[in-house]
């Protein structure tokens, strides 16, 4: 168990990263609810972006995106509004992302 934290660890550093890199600015890490927890919470554009970062070390299960089941989805949702309203945020202008992280293509492009 505590191998996949690790290694879910470093996937969402490595997303972070990515992000920041890109222009998005952080806004907040491991928000939690009791509808589930956003890994992060992000802005670009003028958009808040609630992302989800799934990692693995290969593909011989599918991509990360695959294991986000409907039951996923459904708290990603109820999260994101958890955030906007202690906010008072509006929905305009979000999206709910998954952010998929495969370490050993990472791996081989060191």
């Amino acid at each position: 168990m505590r191998y996949n934290k690790n290694v879910g660890d470093s996937g969402e550093d490595f997303a972070v990263k990515m992000l920041e890199e890109s222009g998005y600015v952080i806004m907040e890490r491991n928000y939690w609810t009791r509808a589930g927890e956003i890994d992060i919470v992000a802005r670009k554009d003028g958009i808040i972006h609630f992302i989800e970062v799934k990692t693995r070390n290969g593909d011989a299960y599918g991509y990360p995106s695959d294991s986000i089941t409907e039951s996923k989805r459904l708290r990603m949702r109820r999260s994101a509004e958890c955030y906007l309203s202690q906010r008072r945020m509006s929905w305009r202008n979000v999206s709910i992302d998954v952010y998929e992280v495969m370490t050993n293509l990472i791996e081989n492009c060191v």
